[in-house]
């Protein structure tokens, strides 16, 4: 697996905890607790902005690993 496939999984991976991190602060009742999941929830949304921008330099950097649509479900 490659370095800028590692970054897309992690950041999906991410982009789904930060979804059930505004759930969660939806469905309690607790306002701390509705703050804490807040806070959570944009604190990962700082980190996913972070890893987004990585995986750009990664692209860049190393062009020969970004798959096009054209390329995907092909064997070599």
């Amino acid at each position: 697996m490659t370095v800028s496939q590692q970054l897309k999984q992690t950041i999906a991976t991410l982009k789904s905890v930060q979804a059930s991190l505004e759930l969660f602060s939806y469905e309690t009742k607790d306002k701390n607790t509705q703050s804490l999941f807040k806070q959570a929830s944009q604190e990962s949304d700082e980190v996913i902005a972070s890893l987004e921008t990585r995986l750009l330099q990664v692209q860049k950097e190393e062009p020969q690993f970004v798959s096009s649509p054209s390329s995907q479900g092909q064997s070599s």
